[in-house]
Order: C-alpha cells, then structure tokens, then sequence
C-alpha cells in the first residue's frame, strides 16, 4: 500500500503503531521514505513531505509558530493535523484520539487535497489552524 500519512520523529512510536494498524504511514527512519533519516529537522523533512504530497501527522504544536517552518508549510503546500491537546498525551493516547476522530480527518484529507492547510486535533473535535 503506498503511504498517504506521515508522523513527524516527535512520537516515533505513534508513527509505528499508525502504520502497524492502517499500513499507509511512513516516518523518519521508514525504508519507504530514504529522503527523510531519523533526526531530519523540520525544515528538512518538510519539502521532502509536501513533494511528496504526504499528510502529516505531529505531536509539535509549536510547529505553526515557528516562522521557518510555518513558511516551509506553506511554500512546500503541507496539509497535515497538530495534535493541540493541553495535557501530555501518551503515545496510547494519541493513537486513541486520532482513531476516534479518523473518519473526520480521512474525509477533510479526500474534501481538501491541495494544501497548504493545518488542523488541530483535539478531544474536543478536529479545527482549522490559520497559517496567514
């Protein structure tokens, strides 16, 4: 199956257990994806994502503040989903929280295939984020 998603190195495990369950998610360090080893920084691996046309799955909430990366976002067209929650999430957590709200994010991902586009994830539901 090719990959659809992508999940950033800051939950690893996330992205191994996503693609264990659904087989479509690469990760830093994934045999499909040689353009992106473990420890590519954000500004590395996000043109290698949007050339890519891959959504990206990230723990990083700081990521759409901080201005390199959120130009990157943007200029490489990245659609991807923050995981915004307030509390510490466990990996368990995670992988819990996205299965809960996947029906949600597989139709915005069928709805909106140009990006660039961002949204947070949430217990509450999955939103927009502004990136101008």
């Amino acid at each position: 199956m090719a990959a659809r998603f992508f999940v950033d190195e800051n939950d690893l495990a996330l992205g191994k257990a996503l693609a264990d369950l659904h087989g479509n998610v690469v990760f830093p360090g994934h045999p499909d994806l040689p353009g992106v080893p473990r420890r590519s920084l954000d500004d590395e691996w996000l043109a290698v994502i949007g050339a890519q046309d891959l959504v990206v799955i990230t723990r990083d909430k700081r990521i759409r503040y901080k201005p390199v990366e959120k130009r990157m976002w943007v200029d490489h067209r990245v659609r991807g989903f923050v995981l915004t929650g307030t509390a510490s999430q466990s990996t368990a957590d995670s992988l819990a929280l996205l299965e809960r709200h996947c029906a949600t994010i597989a139709a915005i991902v069928e709805a909106v295939p140009a990006g660039p586009w961002m949204y947070a994830v949430t217990q509450a539901g999955v939103r927009p984020i502004a990136l101008v």
